[in-house]
Parts: C-alpha cells; sequence; structure tokens
C-alpha cells in the first residue's frame, strides 16, 4: 500500500519558504516503514522510522514579517497527517511574531494515502511514533539554525500531535524550549510520561468529545483500552509502560484529566486551559459535526472547529503567555 517516495525540492522559495534551504537533505532510509494490517482495515508500522529531511515536499519552514530574530513554534499535526488545521495554526503563529515549522510525519516515511486513510485507518500507536520520530529530529534541526531564537522554541501539536507532544516535554531542554501547548491530546498512543522537563499546557475546546462514544466522552475524561496503547517504543517511560497490548491488553488508560491532577499534585509546571465554543482543532472554523468510520464499521461522531473567538483567545493566551515568560 506504499506509493513511490517523491522528494521535491525545486520551488521552495517562490513559496517563500525557508530563506536558506542550504542545509543537507535527509531523506528516510531505503528500509523505512512498512503497513502492517493489524485488525481488519486498522494498520500500524513496523520497520525503520525516518527523522526529520528539510527537504522534503511537505516540510515548511516560514519566518514571520519584521522580525529579524523570531522565537519558533513547531506545529505537529494529528492523526490526519499535514492538513488545514496544521497550516491554520502556523499562519496564525506567524502573525504572533513565530517563525513556523510543519510537516507531515507519515510523508517523510514513504506513506502517501491521505489524510482519510491516515485518519480512520491508521492506529494511535503508529502514527504517534511517527509524528515523534521527525518532530524530534525537527527539534534538533531547529537547534542548529543561526536565523531563530533558539532559546525560544515553542510547540503546538493537535490530537495524536498533543499526545506525541506530552512525550516530547519529557526529552526536549528547558535551556531551549519555554512551553508547549498540546491541544486535543488522547490518553492513548504512546501514553503520558511520569515526568517532564519544560512548562506544558494542556489545550481542550469545552465541547470536545471527538470520536465520541457518548455525547458526555470528553477526550481528557476519556479511557482506553490499553491494547491500543505502543508495546515498546524510544519514548519516555510513563502510563504506557504496564498498559498496552502485551501487559494488562483489556485494562484502561489513564485519563488525561487524572494524569494532568497528579502531575499537579507533583508541583509539575502544568496546567489545563479550557475554551467555549470550540471542539476538536480550534484552528479549524467553523465548529461542525463531521463522522468518521474506523476500521471496518466503527463509526463515531467528530466534533471539529470552533468560533473565531476560541481560536482568537487561544492564541492571545499563548501570546501573554510567551510575553510573560
Amino acid at each position: 500500500m506504499k506509493t513511490p517516495r517523491l522528494v521535491f525540492t525545486a520551488g521552495l522559495l517562490a513559496f517563500g519558504w525557508a530563506t536558506a534551504w542550504a542545509q543537507n537533505c535527509n531523506p528516510a532510509p531505503a528500509n523505512v516503514a512498512t503497513l502492517k494490517e493489524v485488525r481488519p482495515q486498522s494498520f500500524s508500522v513496523e520497520g525503520p522510522l525516518a527523522d526529520f529531511d528539510p527537504c522534503h515536499r511537505s516540510s515548511q519552514f516560514q519566518m514571520p514579517r519584521n522580525n529579524p530574530k523570531p522565537p519558533l513554534m513547531m506545529v505537529l499535526h494529528g492523526g490526519a497527517g499535514l492538513d488545514g488545521a496544521t497550516r491554520n495554526a502556523a499562519e496564525a503563529f506567524r502573525s504572533k511574531g513565530f517563525a513556523s515549522l510543519i510537516f507531515d510525519a507519515y510523508e517523510h516515511n514513504g506513506f502517501y494515502q491521505g489524510p482519510q486513510f491516515w485518519a480512520s485507518k491508521g492506529t494511535n500507536e503508529a502514527r504517534q511514533r511517527m509524528i515523534y520520530k521527525v518532530a524530534l529530529s525537527a527539534y534538533e534541526w531547529a537547534l542548529k539554525r543561526t536565523d531563530i531564537d533558539s532559546s525560544q522554541i515553542y510547540f503546538h501539536g493537535l490530537s495524536n500531535g498533543a499526545t506525541v507532544l506530552f512525550n516530547i516535554a519529557g526529552v526536549v531542554s528547558p535551556n531551549h524550549v519555554k512551553g508547549i501547548f498540546a491541544e486535543g491530546g488522547p490518553s492513548v498512543g504512546l501514553g503520558m510520561p511520569d515526568k517532564f522537563n519544560v512548562p506544558l499546557r494542556l489545550v481542550y475546546g469545552k465541547l470536545d468529545n471527538y470520536a465520541d462514544k457518548t455525547e458526555d466522552d470528553m477526550i481528557w475524561l476519556r479511557q482506553e483500552i490499553c491494547l491500543l496503547n505502543v508495546i515498546e517504543f524510544n519514548h519516555p517511560s510513563g502510563t504506557s509502560k504496564n498498559c498496552n497490548g502485551a501487559l494488562n491488553p483489556f485494562g484502561l488508560t489513564q485519563s488525561v484529566f487524572s494524569w494532568y491532577e497528579q502531575q499537579k499534585s507533583k508541583g509539575a509546571d502544568i496546567d489545563i486551559w479550557f475554551y467555549d465554543n470550540a471542539a476538536h482543532g480550534m484552528f479549524l472554523v467553523p465548529l461542525q459535526k463531521n463522522m468518521i468510520t474506523y476500521g471496518v464499521n466503527l463509526r463515531r461522531f467528530a466534533w471539529v472547529g470552533g468560533d473565531a473567538s476560541a481560536k482568537n483567545k487561544l492564541l492571545d493566551d499563548i501570546d501573554r503567555y510567551r510575553q510573560g515568560r
């Protein structure tokens, strides 16, 4: 199901992307990951995973106007891959003076099946492993840039990208990363780390019951079966360690909110921000209700987006956070 790998490097400057793409390209190895069907029409990935490639067609580094050495916001996509929500977020952050970096982790690994496939047929753990690996490599790449303030790096991620950020917070340095904004993250996939190094803000629209079982099945309160967590991966130790496909597979994951309260009680620099008139992915306007079919015939409602007021408030809150650091 893998389509041929395509690498497009020409024409980047015509789109106003990186002012200097002179960095070495870093294409995926020839034996990069392949799809593995683990349940009918539900796919994981196996094999070596790709690192960040600044020359990949999906890699977009952009500078804001009138800010010669800006902070950087790295924007991680959600389960569907690089989409409108990710691009909208990057554009919004540039309007606040951030440089932005986005990419498609699935395409970096040679998968071009498209958003509909990944949103409905990719397992959480597979999607998150790919995003985590590329994001961590992109962070290392960003540290070497001289046109940004590498002591002022921030992350925003949505959904599966947010759960990745729970774990990224456990490996990045506070000398460089000043804040992580994880929006709409579920508890399942990589799970949540026992501890982290940098300030973490959990972001949820109050209507976020994405992929709901019931109308009040809010994503920050949701528990899933441990079977859906990664079995073994090189990420910070945490809730998936004893709750995965091999250990306690039919137990339940800890909810994000329970984990947040646990971390808060230990004195961790963590907070949770809720927003009115918003659901899953506040950079998608307006609020709308979709339907997703997972696997063969598991159908779930998916409230997405929000009012412009919610998006603007989130942007203002992040800007105030940065100004207060």
